[in-house]
């Protein structure tokens, strides 16, 4: 197992930064974590590339250390996937090296994100050298903060005095115009004069409304003391304010204003510090576009439409109407990605964003609240039938096919819709009818939905469950239970499978069909997945505790391997917390929550981290070679619809042998599900199946259950007495 280790060096000073040493080679280690104990710096030790992982994972480090020959992920592929974290994408990393003299080598090692070499035999002084550098810049990055408000405290010091204040005036940066107590200017520093393009005999003694756009002048066109006090630092917060100024050839632009009252003697007078904040407006009026719309498509994204449906809902509340939502998913868009590919499907995107802009009033909010979903917030009053007549113009912009670089593309979308106030009153609640409307529609295949005033029982109780499962997480409702998976080698448990149940209060044992979609389709599924997991890995150090060596699965779903996914992090800690090695974790995860564009960045991090990936039900889906030729998988699990009837459904066992010699050609390890009966137990061991599941075996079972049948049954963990089945 990849390990870890942290070494205080002999300094009594607090640490300005901690050094991560990466080397497979505990002596080089040693040498180096020798060289820097002058330095007096926290040393982390890390023995291999995964190990780094996971430190990287717990903390900031000043500057990386590697080496570049380790077995299983060498420097480069180690420093790659550092640098996809945002909180280590710019750590320097130091290579360690007796290559990399040669051009090739030192574009490689650039290219995945190194900063420095230090070629062996190391030179302890230019090492040290090297490391001091770079963690004196973490420590002056850490004193920035500090540093800024002791420029704000020196300014404030140098105010004291009026021939202090003045210098100063003349040589900072901002534009520093002085005022009395009536409005009228009387200083205007170098850099005012600069900005607005005014001398000193042309603005002292008149108002100081003449920097300030017509349009904002009200906030300062009182002269008289009581007004003109208002506005500094004495009688509101010190933020600062922003107005529009105005130069003295006519032009306008956005300032900032830091006001604040000074008293010398017996004279008060008011400062403000003025800068032109063009730039930083059009930056933040940038940021703020991208973080609300959707990069793809330039329409709002899911958190500006739902800011925008939160203000509609409060006016029609105000006002006593109804307000509508709809929501529009593309039919089978998967294929369209699969057939054509994702640029191509980007494309397709991009013209349905437009074509419902055409469509929709310019009033009405169109966004992209999905991948291949859109919502719809009608502008002002909206009932059922207004909704749906717009529903039904959404369904005739689609008649018309799109081509796209040549190709046609045929695309169809299904429509849900929900109103204000009978089917919720947040936009949370809307959403989740206009949800459950919209799978309504594509089961029926009628294409639009609207759901109907009184919601109906399925609906109802929909939502009850989402609501009392959002409650019975936290209070430990859930439980989990656990099936065996036999080595078909030697007929023995190797692994076992988690499967969650819900122990409803009322309704007794739920299985996982009746609450997990709806789990998955909301925010629930990453409270719910860490339940799983920790409880999991709880239960496997248990089993790893009384002398069992077994493998735990474990079930992933399509939303924690989004882009935003703290599935690793999760992964990262829990593996700590219970102590269990590397590839004793297997996540098994299905085709579809394999589609998403951030999946494979996902899974590669997962298994960089020594996590075991499996394809769940494979064979029932349309993309499963290119899942194999393209992800990092070590494990696939032949679909039960193809194993329970193997014996006697020729088709049946036409794939299954199909599917595990495909399997192992790729090097990959299969495991059967539903294995019921012998004689399909002897065909798979005729395949050459690695292994199986299934009630033949035993079903899935509560823990305490399960450690009994592995220490009795024939087919339990550690025995080596198990007869093996006629073949």
């Amino acid at each position: 197992m990849a390990t870890l280790s942290v070494i205080q060096a002999g300094s009594s000073a607090p640490p300005a930064g901690a050094v991560l040493v990466v080397d497979d080679n505990e002596a080089t280690r040693i040498a180096l974590r020798a060289m820097l104990a002058p330095l007096g710096h926290v040393v982390v030790e890390a023995d291999s590339g995964r190990a780094a992982l996971r430190a990287v994972l717990a903390q900031d480090f000043a500057v990386i250390l590697m080496d570049v020959r380790m077995p299983e992920l060498d420097g480069y592929e180690t420093a790659k996937l550092i640098r996809q974290r945002s909180r280590s994408e710019l750590t320097p990393i130091i290579f360690l090296t007796a290559f990399g003299r040669d051009e090739t080598e030192t574009t490689t090692a650039y290219a995945s994100g190194a900063v420095d070499f230090i070629f062996t035999p190391i030179n302890a002084d230019v090492l040290r050298a090297k490391v001091s550098a770079f963690v004196d810049l973490f420590a002056q990055a850490q004193e920035l903060h500090r540093s800024l408000q002791a420029i704000t405290d020196l300014n404030a010091a140098l105010r004291e005095s009026e021939v202090r204040a003045r210098a100063v005036l003349q040589n900072v940066a901002d534009a520093i115009v002085t005022a009395g107590t009536n409005g009228l200017i009387d200083s205007f520093n170098r850099s005012a004069r600069r900005l607005f393009g005014y001398s000193d005999d042309e603005v002292i003694g008149r108002p100081v409304t003449l920097l300030i756009a017509t349009s904002h002048q009200a906030d300062f066109a009182d002269p008289s003391p009581e007004r003109w006090s208002l506005l500094t630092a004495k009688h509101i917060p010190a933020e600062p304010m922003e107005t529009v100024g105005c130069r003295k050839d006519g032009s306008v632009f956005p300032m900032e204003m830091d006001m604040s009252q000074m008293t010398i003697g017996e004279r008060t007078f008011t400062i403000g510090c003025i800068r032109d904040i063009t730039n930083r407006k059009a930056y933040t009026e940038a940021l703020e576009f991208m973080t609300l719309h959707d990069d793809l498509t330039g329409l709002p994204n899911r958190a500006l439409f739902g800011d925008r449906v939160d203000r509609a809902l409060t006016a029609a509340d105000r006002a006593d109407e109804p307000r509508g939502l709809l929501l529009v998913d593309l039919d089978d868009f998967r294929e369209v990605n699969e057939s054509l590919g994702r640029e191509r499907g980007d494309a397709v995107l991009r013209a349905v964003a437009e074509r419902l802009r055409g469509v929709l009033e310019d009033s009405d909010t169109v966004a992209r609240v999905g991948g291949a979903r859109f919502g719809i917030l009608p502008f002002g009053d909206t009932d059922v039938e207004s909704a749906a007549g717009i529903a039904w113009k959404v369904r005739d912009a689609f008649e018309q096919p799109y081509v796209v670089n040549g190709d046609v593309v045929d695309v169809r979308a299904s429509i849900g819709a929900s109103f204000f106030p009978q089917h919720g009153r947040t936009p949370a609640e809307l959403m989740r009818r206009a949800d459950l409307a919209l799978q309504q529609a594509q089961r029926s295949g009628g294409g639009v939905t609207v759901v109907d005033e009184e919601p109906d029982d399925a609906i109802g109780r929909t939502l009850r469950l989402l609501g009392e499962l959002r409650d019975g997480i936290p209070r430990d409702e859930l439980v989990l239970h656990f099936q065996p998976k036999i080595d078909l080698a030697t007929c023995r448990t190797v692994g076992v499978e988690a499967l969650v149940r819900w122990q409803h209060p009322i309704g007794g044992l739920l299985m996982p069909g009746e609450f997990m979609t709806e789990a998955e389709r909301s925010d629930l599924i990453e409270p719910l997945t860490a339940w799983v997991l920790d409880s999991a890995l709880r239960q496997l150090r248990v089993w790893t505790d009384a002398g069992l060596d077994l493998s735990m699965a474990v079930n992933i779903s399509a939303r924690s391997l989004a882009h935003d996914s703290v599935l690793p992090d999760t992964i990262a800690q829990l593996t700590e917390t219970w102590d269990i090695p590397a590839g004793k974790l297997i996540l098994e995860l299905t085709e579809n929550a394999m589609i998403d564009a951030y999946a494979p960045v996902t899974l590669e991090l997962l298994h960089a981290m020594g996590e075991r990936l499996a394809i769940d039900d494979f064979g029932t889906g349309h993309s499963s070679l290119v899942y194999l030729q393209r992800l990092p998988i070590d494990e696939v699990k032949v679909d039960r619809s193809f194993v329970t009837d193997l014996a006697t459904v020729p088709g049946d066992a036409v794939i299954a042998r199909s599917t595990i010699d495909l399997a192992h050609n790729l090097g990959l390890t299969v495991v059967a599900e539903g294995v019921e009966d012998q004689a399909a137990l002897d065909m798979l061991i005729e395949y050459g199946c690695d292994a199986a599941q299934g009630y033949l075996f035993s079903r899935a079972c509560p823990a305490e259950e399960l450690t009994v049948w592995l220490a009795e049954s024939t087919f339990g963990a550690g025995r080596t007495d198990a007869p093996q089945p006629a073949v």
